[in-house]
């Protein structure tokens, strides 16, 4: 048997094998729930625009930032005259402020507690890096604001914490 007849019998033999695994089904396929009216999840993808652009821009002195990251964690990036700047804003519906403290706290963060927009909250710092700050609030889940300036004296602190106001108030 030539090298082709061989390829042409295994190429026959894999097509009746797979036809022979294959079943049809006869209606309409319907997702399970259609129909219903279920706004649980209403605003799913919609954490981003939390706060608009131009705010994230204005709070962080950016002059413009751009989003370059959609989903559970959203992240801009802006620019500045004294540098660039990292944002990153991110929301877990179901989960607790006293878990998020201890992961920072395992990671060697330091933590302070404070109270943004009358929540709970609490910043963190990462060790020797005085441009980063970021935020934890209470908020059906927990928010966090990541502020980083990669340059320049600006606080970064006072930057989130101002996000996570902007972000409590917009969904009171």
């Amino acid at each position: 048997m030539t090298r082709t007849t061989r390829l042409v019998a295994t190429g026959a033999a894999a097509l009746t094998l797979l036809a022979g695994c294959s079943t049809t089904v006869d209606g309409t396929p319907v997702a399970q729930g259609a129909g219903d009216s279920n706004t649980e999840f209403d605003k799913l993808l919609q954490e981003c625009v939390a706060v608009p652009d131009d705010k994230i821009a204005e709070t962080v002195q950016a002059d413009v930032v751009d989003q370059y990251f959609f989903g559970a964690v959203c992240m801009w990036t802006g620019s500045s005259p004294s540098g660039i700047i990292d944002v990153t804003f991110a929301w877990y519906e179901n989960n607790s402020l006293g878990r998020e403290r201890s992961l920072a706290e395992e990671l060697d963060y330091a933590v302070e507690p404070v109270t943004v927009s009358g929540t709970s909250a609490f910043l963190s710092r990462r060790p020797g890096d005085s441009g980063s700050c970021g935020i934890t609030a209470t908020y059906s889940g927990t928010v966090t604001w990541w502020v980083q300036y990669r340059g320049g004296t600006v606080d970064p602190c006072e930057a989130a914490t101002r996000l996570a106001e902007l972000t409590l108030q917009r969904n009171q």
